[in-house]
């Protein structure tokens, strides 16, 4: 795929956490300290999961699915605090992750991120890449009824660019991720060491380990 055919585009949409910025370390920690005050041991392969996902996944695998509505928003409002804290510690943009962005949004195609995160994370991440003027449209999975790997926020994000799914394309690092885009009749690239495991392969039509490789095969040529 060179420049051309991406520009048969109208619109990009990316993931937030692990594709434009690294910070599950920093939500992992938040969970860690949330958990640990309730007195509960979860196991790596848990945390491992839900990576990509919404805390109320999380929260419902952890605590169980009968958590009442108001006892699941708290716990999510106090994970969501102790990210506050650490994210502008530990949050890092991923090397390349910017310049394609600002590549395809001054290319003319429309920007959107379709993140797990609550909204005001995902402005604080796009501030600090400096892309904030790039994308005209936010989705935060945290605010909808389903998140990834529900097709929904994807879905979302194609309704408020007023888009049908043949016009944008997903890239994604996660398997949720890469499900939802799919579920939402994306065309999806995934980024990532982890979207070369097989259990990708069904969702993805491009896979790529990182940005260099991604700018040499759809933003150069």
């Amino acid at each position: 795929m060179t420049t051309r055919s991406l520009l048969q585009f109208r619109a990009a949409i990316f993931d937030l956490d692990g594709t434009l910025v690294v910070s599950e370390p920093a939500w992992e920690l938040a969970k860690r300290r949330v958990v640990a005050s309730l007195g509960i041991e979860v196991a790596q392969s848990v945390y491992d999961a839900f990576v990509g996902r919404g805390l109320r996944g999380f929260l419902n695998h952890v605590l169980g699915p009968d958590l009442s509505a108001s006892r699941l928003g708290a716990l999510a409002h106090q994970i969501g605090a102790e990210a506050d804290i650490l994210l502008p510690l530990m949050r890092q943009p991923l090397p390349g992750a910017s310049q394609a962005v600002q590549h395809l949004a001054d290319a003319g195609l429309q920007v959107a991120v379709c993140s797990s995160s609550p909204r005001r994370h995902i402005h604080e991440a796009l501030e600090q890449l400096g892309l904030s003027r790039c994308v005209s449209v936010v989705v935060s999975g945290a605010e909808l009824a389903k998140g990834k790997p529900d097709p929904l926020p994807y879905q979302d994000a194609l309704r408020q660019l007023a888009l049908e799914s043949r016009d944008a394309f997903a890239v994604e690092d996660a398997l949720p991720g890469v499900r939802s885009a799919h579920g939402a009749g994306l065309m999806t690239i995934g980024i990532g060491a982890e979207c070369l495991k097989p259990d990708f392969e069904a969702y993805c039509s491009y896979r790529v380990p990182n940005y260099q490789e991604f700018n040499r095969l759809f933003l150069t040529g």
